[in-house]
């Protein structure tokens, strides 16, 4: 029970520490400089996937007790969720439910907000990190 235990708290955490001491190895052992950059890159992107984690938590600990926040978080996910599942249900089953898109702007929307309410907007960190790598690189 103890190792399924440490295994799903490293796949939900993920194992920064030792990602990152990968990370440094990978540069100190590294022979030329492209390959020093790219260690660079790896070292920014687990730092800033660990600094957005660390920055979710901290606002999860201070809404912790704040029954308006879970509301308001329910209402601004609800209607995206429901009508990703009616469109869902309406698909797979066949149903004659003939589910009707957004309006505009928020037919354009739904995605980004499902995916940015799922936190996938830690991807953005790891690009932007990539991108001021090679802009440095070109300096």
């Amino acid at each position: 029970m103890l190792a399924l235990a440490k295994w799903l708290a490293g796949w939900v955490t993920g194992d920064v520490a030792a990602a990152l001491t990968k990370a440094y190895e990978t540069k100190l052992n590294a022979r030329t400089e492209s390959e020093r950059i790219a260690a660079d890159i790896e070292i920014k992107r687990i730092e800033d996937k660990r600094d957005a984690r660390q920055r979710a938590n901290e606002v999860r600990l201070a809404t912790a007790n704040f029954l308006e926040m879970r509301v308001i978080t329910v209402l601004i996910a609800l209607p995206f969720v429901a009508h990703l599942w009616g469109v869902a249900m309406d698909t797979l089953f066949g149903f004659d439910w003939s589910v009707a898109a957004f309006p505009s702007p928020f037919n354009e929307w739904q995605g980004a907000i499902l995916l940015s309410f799922f936190g996938l907007s830690a991807g953005i960190g790891a690009v932007r990190a990539v991108a001021g790598a090679i802009a440095y690189r070109r300096r």
